[in-house]
């Protein structure tokens, strides 16, 4: 897989964040669903390729698991893509 479709996979969990704070739509999402966006891109090998992505996404996981606000968790997933982007081609 390559960092693009990593970086999609990292707008995904955002676009979950988003919609909780926004209070859009008509299904209320869970924070299983948050995590489980965020194991996704765990499990992707590019996160390894560019330092301190991978470290994000786990804080961005474990901000979920403690209850923090939808907004710091963002802004953690925020800096896994921000890093992902600098570190290299999106080929």
């Amino acid at each position: 897989m390559t960092a693009r479709a990593a970086a999609e996979r990292i707008r995904k969990a955002i676009g979950l964040i988003n919609a909780v704070e926004d209070g859009a739509g008509d299904e209320e999402i869970t924070p299983t669903e948050i995590a489980e966006a965020i194991r996704d891109c765990l499990e992707l090998s590019d996160v390894d390729r560019v330092p301190n992505v991978r470290r994000y996404l786990g804080e961005a996981l474990d901000a979920v698991s403690d209850g923090m606000p939808a907004d710091f968790v963002a802004m953690t997933l925020y800096a896994a893509l921000g890093a992902l982007q600098e570190g290299g081609p999106t080929d």
